[in-house]
């Protein structure tokens, strides 16, 4: 069995006919699909309908009332196709107080010995009923199918450490996308578009503006948060659980949107959900039956009773055999979160504060190209040296050092307001400023290990100076040696 399933708030539905009028739509949509005909169409009507085609195509539709007033409302589909399968699709809508609630599942099951069970797509109706506008607020984010762009403003940025801190929604989970420039990420703005329409219903989709919002949300999260072009997965309650980037994980665009997608998809799936289950639905639905009918039920009304239970037994067990399958997938899924773990302990950036984006492994990389240059003086064996040349070889200078470099050029390249510039360039990455009447003096923040001070001079500066201040800053960083190769 493969399993996919979802749930999130959508606006409350006062018309109670627009919930079996998006089945519907939805059914007609379906190729092959006969089990709703002309005749037909009027049992859907009633609280509890059974339709059955010859090709074995099955709906059921149960709507729950208590005392007049609509409780839920679901259905369950059951689509054979030529391959020994059926494709199972289930979703019930809860009536809330404030909003309601709607969940759905697909499942892949086998109808015969031996049958190739696929991943089940997110359904259609899905996309139905956001694009009829019903997506509510899940949390601090609203529902829907296109990304929510961030601006340069406060409130966008402690949004976006509400997201980075796993607060900013109740139920999905939040695929983050960090800026590499300003309005520039590493995907295209079609893509980034592509996949909140992907996963609508799935995961929010939250793009950052610029690299600037990026250097003030770090000072907000303590630099806990993702950075450079890096896409991060938040799940409510807990946060971060899982990036992406380019690198030897995700070779290219599209292996990581599809990292991306299926990440999310799986995150969801295995999310516990506050929604009805169709089995929910009938358990209660023959709980207010058996109710109704305990004082006075007729022979036939027991025989109609017992049929129903006989084939929502079959239903239970049915769901049985789901939930052993999940807590096989769960222990797969503790499995990858371990290896996650392992990702997140080897990732170089993890090792200690970093000034610039890629700092680490540019200096490692520094370190294999020295030691290549005296291997025979240090007596170092023939695969150390070969796994130094294939790193050096598979990486290149980072795009963060680059940037720091021509921003520090930028700073120094005038000498009126340098001392400004540079503070201001320097602070972000990786000081504090500790200014006297004289000088402005910046000092290493805690955990920037090896780091020194740097002096600045109020006093304005000719070309020659601010050439020097150039290399004299770029020296103290250990800028110089990292350019030369």
């Amino acid at each position: 069995m493969q399993t996919f399933s979802t749930s999130f708030p959508i606006k409350q539905q006062k018309n109670r006919a627009a919930f079996p009028a998006q089945i519907v739509a939805w059914l007609r949509g379906i190729p092959n699909s006969t089990v709703l005909t002309l005749n037909a169409e009027h049992e859907l009507e009633s609280e509890n309908a059974h339709l059955v085609a010859d090709s074995g195509e099955e709906l059921r539709i149960r709507e729950l009332v208590q005392e007049g007033r609509p409780i839920a409302i679901g259905f369950q589909h059951n689509m054979p196709d030529n391959k020994g399968r059926i494709w199972r699709t289930e979703a019930v809508l809860c009536y809330g107080e404030k909003n309601d609630f709607i969940g759905l599942t697909t499942q892949c099951l086998a109808g015969q010995h031996g049958a190739f069970l696929e991943q089940p797509k997110k359904p259609y109706l899905i996309k139905s009923i956001l694009k009829a506008e019903w997506g509510d607020f899940d949390g601090e984010i609203e529902v829907m199918d296109e990304p929510l762009w961030l601006k340069e403003n406060n409130d966008d940025l402690n949004f976006a450490q509400l997201v980075q801190n796993g607060k900013a929604s109740a139920h999905l989970p939040v695929v983050y996308v960090s800026s590499t420039g300003k309005n520039e990420w590493i995907l295209d703005k079609d893509e980034i578009e592509k996949i909140a329409y992907d996963l609508g219903g799935i995961a929010h989709i939250v793009v950052e503006p610029s690299r600037n919002f990026s250097f003030s949300l770090k000072e907000l999260c303590n630099g806990n948060n993702v950075y450079n072009g890096t896409i991060g997965i938040f799940i409510p309650g807990i946060g971060f659980v899982r990036r992406f980037f380019i690198g030897h994980q995700f070779e290219n665009v599209q292996i990581l949107i599809d990292g991306i997608c299926e990440s999310a998809r799986r995150l969801i799936s295995s999310t516990p959900s506050p929604a009805w289950s169709w089995s929910d639905l009938q358990e209660q639905a023959l709980r207010n039956q058996r109710d109704s009918l305990k004082d006075a039920i007729s022979q036939e009304d027991a025989n109609d009773l017992l049929e129903q239970y006989t084939d929502e037994l079959k239903s239970a067990q049915d769901e049985i055999r789901r939930l052993k399958m999940e807590l096989s997938d769960q222990s797969l899924r503790n499995i990858q979160v371990e290896d996650n773990h392992v990702i997140r302990e080897n990732d170089l950036s993890s090792y200690c504060q970093e000034i610039y984006d890629g700092e680490v492994k540019d200096r490692l990389r520094l370190a294999a190209q020295i030691a290549q240059n005296n291997v025979e003086s240090l007596g170092i064996d023939a695969r150390t040296v070969a796994v130094w040349k294939k790193f050096v070889e598979s990486s290149s200078r980072s795009y963060g050092l680059n940037e720091l470099t021509e921003n520090l050029k930028a700073a120094t390249r005038d000498g009126k307001n340098l001392a400004d510039r540079v503070a201001y360039l320097l602070i972000r990455h990786g000081y504090h400023n500790k200014s006297d009447n004289k000088h402005v003096r910046l000092e290493p923040n805690s955990g920037y290990d090896g780091l020194q001070s740097i002096t600045l001079p109020k006093t304005p500066s000719d070309h020659r100076t601010s050439k020097n201040q150039y290399a004299q800053i770029s020296k103290t960083l250990g800028l110089r040696n990292l350019l030369a190769d």
